[in-house]
């Protein structure tokens, strides 16, 4: 099995009822629903994540080509769901118990070997282009209790959030207005600008201003 949505290393369920199933075709693959839903309810389950997102996206595997356009659907027994995939192969699966009970199963038009799945937690922004860094602390925070959570009895030893990723474009600047004055924090060679967990920055709580829109964000433990 290749472990389709590669979120984490849960163990995967077996589907108790006769999966709901889609016309066989070829170069697709297809996998029961509950899959996912064993990955997905690891992040939906939590209560303290009103700050968050989940962010999933289809990547090719190394020396691989995707088929364009991707699709991914939904055979459920009330018909079939599109779940819609942005230009970035970015898409948001469905968080659905029932479809786990009646066996429903998900469709990529893609290999099986073509392609693999990541998933990454990002901060949900405010609305406007300038926010106080209180608001990136509050994310940095929920997101460590959700991997303190996963790593349970060893949570001691388990890493913390040391920056946000603002995944903006390379000539995306984000400026910090505080008290001691202005920083500006530019974007890297891959259109990210780094945001850092600071103690400093935490006491100040300086105002964020974004010069342009944000696709998307990354919390990390890397920096």
């Amino acid at each position: 099995m290749k472990g389709l949505p590669r979120f984490a290393i849960a163990a995967l369920l077996t589907a108790t009822v006769a999966p709901v199933a889609f016309a066989q075709q070829p170069a697709v693959h297809q996998e029961p629903y509950e899959e996912f839903y064993s990955e997905l309810v690891r992040f939906y389950d939590k209560k303290d994540r009103d700050r968050l997102v989940l962010r999933t996206t289809l990547l090719a595997q190394d020396g691989k080509t995707l088929i364009d356009p991707i699709r991914i659907r939904i055979a459920t027994r009330e018909g079939v769901t599109e779940v819609p995939v942005t230009t970035d192969n970015e898409f948001m699966m469905p968080f659905n118990p029932a479809w786990v009970k009646e066996g429903a199963m998900v469709e990529v038009n893609q290999p099986e070997k073509n392609y693999r799945i990541r998933a990454q937690i990002g901060m949900k922004l405010p609305e406007g282009d300038r926010f106080p860094y209180a608001e990136i602390v509050a994310a940095f925070e929920q997101f460590n209790k959700l991997i303190d959570k996963e790593a349970g009895v060893l949570s001691f030893v388990a890493p913390s959030a040391k920056a946000i990723r603002f995944h903006c474009g390379m000539d995306c600047r984000v400026t910090l207005s505080g008290p001691k004055g202005e920083r500006v924090l530019t974007a890297d060679d891959q259109g990210r600008v780094v945001i850092p967990n600071d103690k400093a920055m935490r006491r100040e709580n300086p105002t964020v201003l974004v010069n342009r829109p944000v696709a998307y964000t990354v919390l990390t433990t890397k920096g």
